[in-house]
């Protein structure tokens, strides 16, 4: 404080009107300009810009005068811009988008979202494919077609895909490229047939969509797994390597912690019969969730938990319909046996969608 009628706002530090201004949808903080000559040209170095949904409402425009707007404001910025994201309920596929790619590309952008929401999949430039600087990134329905020039993003460490176009072999040469990838979420892109991980720094992993077979061939990190396949292709459907079994799905995973299946990723790892026992316990596992369709999958849980020795938390989802299903179960049970099963470690076990069958 210069003085006791100096206002608070105008002596903030830069840093504070900073965080300030980076929690303000992007027209709040242009209209901080007004306060101060502090203030004035503030925002125009935010590190950070946001153009969502809050950012549409505020605008109350139409998508034309919407870009323009977003235009303007990158016009106007100064220095890098490390994080940007465009996620706009209003907003498709357009030619627009490739001149915003271009601009935070020169950037230093590490953060990129790009959220296309209507429209057909979203042809990313060439541009988009020079940000070598991503740590951070996140698309939706985009069609992913790097040329042949390109040689990764050696410096990402967080990838999201959602509906996004991308080959069975892009796909793993992207991973394969990434080697400070830590966390990997792929959801619904039907273009893939085959999963192929290779990621030494990878710990965190969620799939959901249609695959024909998924391959841990680097992944010593891998502590966390989620994935739903729903519908399994068949063998025939998948022209990658080999179908995936127990033994290959289990051999890429030795300091699992947290598992998630649902049937259909049992369905397929089970494809060449259910073994009594994994050939190595998975010491490290602790907490498994299955989603079951079928009662014959009981031979699935049994294989799961046998070779999980310090399990903590057990969840199922799977309902027995009918006295065929519970005696079906019951009978899978007793050829299975589980008087070889021991879980000192257990403390807590969560059944979903059981109806008080016996078995």
């Amino acid at each position: 404080m210069q003085g006791s009628n100096s206002d608070i706002i105008s002596h903030l530090p830069s840093n504070v009107i900073e965080e300030i201004l980076m929690r303000m949808p992007i027209q709040d903080a242009v209209r901080t300009s007004v306060l101060s000559k502090k203030w004035r040209y503030a925002w125009v170095t935010l590190p950070q810009l946001v153009f969502d949904d809050a950012f549409y409402i505020k605008s109350r425009t139409q998508k034309n005068k919407l870009m323009m707007a977003i235009y303007q404001v990158l016009l106007l910025h100064r220095g890098p811009i490390l994080k940007f994201k465009l996620s706009l309920s209003i907003l498709d596929s357009c030619f627009e988008i490739d001149q915003l790619i271009l601009f935070v590309s020169n950037n230093g952008i590490q953060e990129f979202v790009l959220d296309i929401q209507k429209g057909e999949p979203y042809k990313l430039p060439s541009s988009f494919f020079s940000c070598l600087q991503l740590k951070h990134l996140e698309l939706r329905s985009c069609l992913f077609n790097p040329p042949l020039s390109f040689k990764g993003f050696s410096r990402l460490s967080s990838l999201e895909l959602w509906d996004v176009v991308i080959t069975s072999k892009v796909f793993s040469s992207l991973i394969s490229s990434c080697p400070l990838l830590e966390e990997l979420k792929l959801v619904n892109s039907t273009s893939i047939s085959y999963l192929e991980i290779s990621a030494p720094n990878l710990t965190y992993l969620f799939f959901q969509g249609r695959f024909g077979s998924i391959c841990f061939k680097n992944t010593p990190k891998l502590a966390r797994v989620s994935v739903y396949l729903y519908e399994s292709m068949t063998g025939e459907a998948y022209k990658g390597g080999e179908i995936c079994n127990w033994v290959t799905f289990f051999a890429g995973l030795p300091v699992i912690e947290f598992l998630e299946l649902d049937y259909g990723c049992l369905q397929l790892i089970s494809a060449g019969g259910v073994p009594k026992r994994l050939p190595i316990n998975l010491n490290h596992l602790k907490i498994l969730k299955l989603h079951l369709e079928k009662v014959k999958e009981v031979s699935s849980i049994l294989c799961l938990v046998r070779s999980s020795p310090n399990l903590e938390k057990f969840v199922i989802w799977g309902p027995i319909n009918g006295i065929a299903d519970e005696e079906t179960a019951v009978k899978l049970l007793e050829v299975h046996g589980w008087s070889d099963i021991c879980l000192n470690q257990l403390q807590e076990v969560e059944l979903r969608e059981a109806c008080g069958s016996r078995s």
